[in-house]
Order: C-alpha cells, then structure tokens, then sequence
C-alpha cells in the first residue's frame, strides 16, 4: 500500500469510527430522555419513539423492547432501499438506545431517576433537549434519522413530489394524535389533550435544538452596504469592529450608475455600532440579515 492509500485509508478509519462513535453517544442520550422524562410523564413524542411509549403505557412492557421490535424491519427497508451506511450507523444507535432502556428497568433503585414534576411542561421541555441532540448527532454523523425518516424516505422514492420532511411530520402528528386514545381513558375531553400538548412542545423544543446544533449557535450578522464613499465607512467598521470589509462594485439596474457594496461580518452585539456609523452618511442603502456558522478567524 503506497503512502497516498495508507493516508486515505487511516482518514477513512477515522470517519467511520468518529461516525459510530458519534451514534452510539446519540443512541445514551435518547434513551436518558425518553426513560428519564417522557414515559414517567404519559406523553408520546412522535416518531418510532413515540409508538413505543404509547406501546409501553398500554402493555406495561420496557419501550426498550418495542423500539428493538420495530426498527429491526425498518433497519432492513433501510438497508436495501436508501443506504447500507445510514441503515447501519442509524441502526446501532437506535440498539444501544433499546438495551439501554430495557437495562434501565433491571437496575436497581434507577428507577428513581425518573422526573415527575408538578408541572409536566418542564419534562417535556427537559424531554426535547435531550431528543433534539440525539437527533442532531445521528443526522449529522450519517445523514438520517432513521425510524420514520426510513418510511417518509421510501414513500419519497416513489412519489418525488411528496417531501420527506413532510411525510416525516405526518407520521409524528399520527403518533401525537394516537396518545388522545390511549392516556387518561375515560377522562373529559380537555384532560386527554395534556399528552398531545407535551408531546407538541417536547417536538418543538427537539426541533430548535437539533435545528440550533445543525446549523450551529454561532450565529453572526451579514451586512451589505451599498454606498459612494467605501473608503471613509469600511475604516470607521474596521477601526470600531475589528472585522475586516470586502469591497464589490456594484452596478445600479435603474440609474445604471457603479456604486461600491461593502460587505462585512459582525457579532450580535455590534449592529447598533455598524448603524450609528450608517447613519453618518445619508446617501448610503444598507441591509443586514443573520449568517450561520461562522468559519475561520472570525470567531478567534
């Protein structure tokens, strides 16, 4: 093997280790989020998740068993139909989160980790965050996040007009829907809603996190300066924000004249400074919106 090869296939290695390694860690959180906060609490996120609470409030069996029982099926649609990595990278995490779940019920005094509080929204909130980085860790590490995301992607393959995102939120609403049928039987209408509230907020909060993980918390602001005098507003910004200014030529389409557009890069904190500076030169059009994931010297 020449060094080139050897060189490719230790980053390969790597990849592949820091990928398992990655799911697994994803596959501890969801099962601590959902043992810990969402089945003590009768709510049902959507999802495989979701179908196994619901299974393990009616059958008082771990979810543990049925989370295994149902993605080993979906473990094999995924791996002949979308892919052999993501069906099994996803799969072992979604393992780990089973034996783990089931473990938890074996362990003695564990059992007393679970949170019940006063005031259920605050398992579910709790129950979001910890779901939310699962899930942000799975996609990130092999592009899905199996379980429903498996059908949504195959239903997908066949009608291409129907987004997985879509199906995957469907799917979800199904699930939430179902728990009105199965926590609180027999109860007025009103009191049977509690789990599909939880479960809606625990579902946004997973969202907004494994959302804020993705596309990352070092949020900037992207300003775009149209003006005839760059030199005298892009050494106020540099000497006042100690980010650098790129400058473009800029044409006008209706008055066809060439203006310069500064475009500049700035923490939160500092756009009232970039708009005092704006507002010494009337002539000047400016526009700002919010960047993700800011690289390089930046952020140092």
């Amino acid at each position: 093997m020449d060094e080139k090869s050897k060189i490719r296939w230790q980053k390969g290695w790597k990849t592949v280790l820091g990928a398992i390694l990655a799911v697994l860690f994803s596959g501890i959180v969801r099962a601590f989020g959902i043992y810990v906060f969402v089945s003590p609490n009768n709510f049902a996120p959507g999802g495989i998740n979701g179908i196994a609470v619901l299974l393990e409030y009616i059958f008082h069996v771990s979810s543990g068993w049925f989370l295994l029982a149902l993605n080993i099926p979906l473990f094999f649609v995924a791996y002949f139909c979308l892919g052999k990595r993501e069906a099994v990278i996803s799969t072992l995490s979604m393992l780990l989160s089973s034996g783990l779940l089931i473990l938890f019920d074996m362990i003695p005094g564990f059992s007393g980790m679970r949170y019940t509080p006063e005031t259920p929204i605050l398992a579910a909130i709790a129950s979001g965050i910890f779901l939310g980085v699962a899930l942000a860790i799975t996609i990130k590490s092999c592009g899905t996040s199996g379980g429903t995301t498996v059908l949504a992607s195959l239903v997908n393959k066949k009608y291409r007009n129907i987004s997985v995102g879509w199906l995957t939120s469907v799917f979800d609403a199904c699930v939430v829907f179902a728990s009105i049928f199965v926590y609180n039987v027999g109860s007025s209408f009103t009191v049977r809603l509690n789990p599909v509230l939880l479960a809606l907020i625990s579902l946004f909060v997973t969202s907004k996190v494994c959302d804020g993980i993705l596309q990352g918390f070092k949020t900037a602001y992207r300003f775009e300066i149209i003006t005839n005098q760059p030199e005298e507003i892009a050494a106020e910004i540099m000497a006042r924000t100690h980010h650098g200014v790129t400058a473009v030529i800029a044409q006008g389409m209706y008055s066809h004249a060439e203006h310069t557009m500064l475009i500049c890069i700035i923490r939160k904190r500092q756009i009232a400074e970039i708009q005092r500076i704006i507002k010494k030169y009337p002539d000047t059009f400016a526009e700002f919106a919010p960047t993700s994931e800011v690289y390089g010297k930046f952020l140092k």
